[in-house]
Parts: structure tokens; C-alpha cells; sequence
């Protein structure tokens, strides 16, 4: 799985398996403190994500709540949000959306936080940060026609800044 450091700073996206990662978490960490070593709580939710195979505990997050449905009505320009390109896990900002000709068929414009390499060659790479996409409007990746294909899934929207 390849994946990109996101950024998810906020804290009301509670559900089962969020909250079974911080118990192991909280588990982890008093196993550490029972060896002297002293380590966070950020850093034990970051070292258990790691554990699960995920670059950082906002990958974690991110993947754990996949399943949310997100509609393109919920959408909106400057609101940020977590999904996938192309395999690998995003966040970023949308730049703007409109309609196209073709019904239940919309251009979403998004800048990602982290660049992601299109090129699923060796040989070379092909960074992309500023990604033009069609989606549905249930926020999944179409082609022109409608049909499903590969793209830009928008899978939660985010309420704080990568900063935060």
C-alpha cells in the first residue's frame, strides 16, 4: 500500500476502530513505561500506526474511516479533505467544482498537501500536486461518461488546517 503523510487534526471523527487504535495505543505505551522507556502519547499513537503498516497515525485514521460517505452537495471550495489518487492515500484543498454536461458527472479541482508520483514506472517519476478529476456524486472517480474508472476519490471532508 502506498501512501502519503496526512494531515487529520481533528478530533471528531470518533467511531469503533478509531477508538480500538488509541486503546492500543494507551496499551503500547504503558508496556514502554513498564521497560523505562518514556514515550508520548502522540508518539505511541504514531509508533501503533506504524505497527498496523501505516506511514503515520493520520494515515491510520484516515484509513480506518474510509467507509464515510461524503456527497458531492457536502463539497465545497477551500474545504479540505482526506480520499485516494490513484492508489495512494491523499489530503488537500479543494479548488473548485462545477458541473459538467454530463448528468451526476462533476470537475473537482484539488491541491494536494503532498505531492503524489502518477508514474507507476522504475524508470522515472511524475510528481503531481494540483489534480483536475471527475467524480460522481457520491464523491467517486468517474471517466467523461459517467462510467467508473480510476481518479480522485473524495472519501472525508476535514474541518482544521494542516497546520493544526
Amino acid at each position: 500500500m502506498t501512501s502519503n503523510t496526512l494531515n487529520i487534526a481533528h478530533t471528531d471523527i470518533q467511531s469503533e476502530p478509531t477508538d480500538a487504535l488509541k486503546a492500543q495505543a494507551k496499551r503500547l505505551r504503558k508496556a514502554l513505561a513498564a521497560r523505562d522507556v518514556s514515550v508520548s502519547h502522540a508518539g505511541s499513537l504514531e509508533l501503533l500506526a506504524q505497527s498496523h503498516g501505516y506511514r503515520d497515525w493520520n494515515t491510520a485514521v484516515a484509513m480506518a474511516r474510509r467507509n464515510i460517505p461524503t456527497n458531492v452537495s457536502d463539497l465545497g471550495i477551500g474545504k479540505r479533505f482526506a480520499g485516494s489518487y490513484l492508489g495512494h492515500a491523499v489530503t488537500g484543498l479543494i479548488r473548485s467544482i462545477t458541473a459538467t454536461p454530463t448528468p451526476g458527472v462533476f470537475r473537482v479541482e484539488v491541491h494536494l498537501d503532498e505531492p503524489v508520483d502518477v508514474v507507476a514506472s522504475k524508470r522515472f517519476t511524475g510528481f503531481r500536486q494540483r489534480i483536475g478529476a471527475r467524480i460522481n456524486e457520491h464523491c467517486e472517480p468517474v471517466l467523461t461518461n459517467g462510467m467508473a474508472g480510476p481518479g480522485l476519490s473524495i472519501d472525508l471532508l476535514l474541518r482544521e488546517s494542516p497546520d493544526a
